[in-house]
């Protein structure tokens, strides 16, 4: 992206991201924290435009929880075997209501459903998924009732053929349909030493896939030498993952693709970071600081970003408190700009 007629990344409406406020969040929610549930510990949302009208602000938020079994209260550190749907008439104060949407079936599964990705199709709402055996898809008519494809539809390749990926299971998809009718998935690749990156696949009809490139789309940055901030060590330089791609307009019209997703430095510390290109294919080019979760100590991770007029909503897992000495997940909300005034909450 040339920036000397767009602009610098970030951008007013695509962050930076300032923490909700308690009189900006309903449903007796206690800001930041759009959804907290130390039940079932649902995380990783995927939030959902319900008309496709951003003018209206009814959202449906897809989550990964995690169920117990046999009368055993769930395990927060365990993989989510569950995900739930929570509304939000106001597109940010969950309903604490929910309906469980999808749990594990098949083999391939291994017992786990995680990381959803939903968006809208046409009338329908397609859910993307992690699995243990690679990225799943569900689809259903009314959000709720889901009929799942009985393959994975990005498995991973041969440890022979995996190139670059070197046979890693891909997991955490984050799905867009571009204008075309065409879809963009990125997903995560586990590397070595607990790095990760991002990688991208096209696919015509959301089914079958194709891997684009012959290296990720999004890597961690340079600690050193030619791509490597002159001012220390960047954000993203031990593992970038849990992509999250939608579609802008740049200051000038032209078309946009943003990826947010989760960073990590080489000292432990996350934030949420956000990459783009003009255009729908090319390099990403990645902003030079985190648009939320710079000065947290809360490890925050699978951004989700749905824009409104006037303003943007970013939702993000991260670190709560402690139950029997076990760290759980919650969701926080972030706004931006950080001038936005937000319609009241509902209720």
């Amino acid at each position: 992206m040339d920036s000397s007629d767009e602009g610098s990344l970030p951008n007013a409406h695509a962050g930076p991201f300032r923490e909700i406020e308690q009189e900006e969040l309903g449903n007796a929610r206690t800001a930041p924290r759009a959804m907290d549930d130390d039940d079932r510990f649902a995380r990783d949302a995927s939030v959902v435009d319900l008309d496709g009208d951003p003018s209206t602000l009814a959202a449906a938020g897809f989550f990964a929880a995690t169920l117990g079994s046999g009368g055993a209260a769930p395990d927060p550190l365990a993989p989510p075997n569950a995900i739930v749907r929570h509304d939000a008439a106001d597109g940010r104060s969950f309903a604490r209501a929910s309906a469980t949407v999808l749990t594990p079936e098949l083999p391939w599964e291994g017992g786990v459903v995680a990381a959803p990705s939903a968006l809208r199709v046409g009338g329908e709402i397609w859910l993307y998924y992690a699995a243990e055996g690679g990225i799943g898809l569900a689809r259903s008519a009314d959000g709720t009732g889901f009929a799942r494809e009985p393959a994975p539809v990005l498995a991973p390749l041969a440890p022979d053929d995996g190139g670059w990926e070197r046979g890693a299971v891909p997991g955490s998809p984050g799905v867009v349909r571009l204008p075309d009718g065409s879809f963009r998935m990125f997903y995560a690749v586990a590397g070595d030493g607990g790095a990760s990156f991002i990688g991208e696949a096209r696919s015509d009809d959301g089914l079958v896939w194709e891997r684009v490139g012959s290296g990720p789309a999004l890597a961690p940055a340079p600690l050193a030498g030619a791509g490597a901030p002159e001012d220390g060590e960047p954000f993203d330089g031990a593992a970038v993952s849990d992509p999250s791609p939608m579609l802008a307009v740049s200051a000038t019209g032209r078309p946009l693709l943003r990826v947010y997703y989760a960073a990590r430095d080489s000292e432990g510390r996350s934030a949420i970071g956000l990459a783009a290109r003009l255009g729908h294919d090319g390099p990403l080019q990645r902003a030079v600081a985190p648009v939320f979760g710079a000065s947290s100590a809360l490890s925050p991770r699978a951004p989700s970003v749905v824009v409104y007029p006037g303003f943007s909503l970013l939702f993000v897992t991260q670190a709560a408190g402690t139950r029997d000495g076990q760290g759980y997940p919650v969701v926080a909300a972030g706004v931006a700009p950080a001038d936005a005034a937000l319609p009241p909450p509902t209720p």
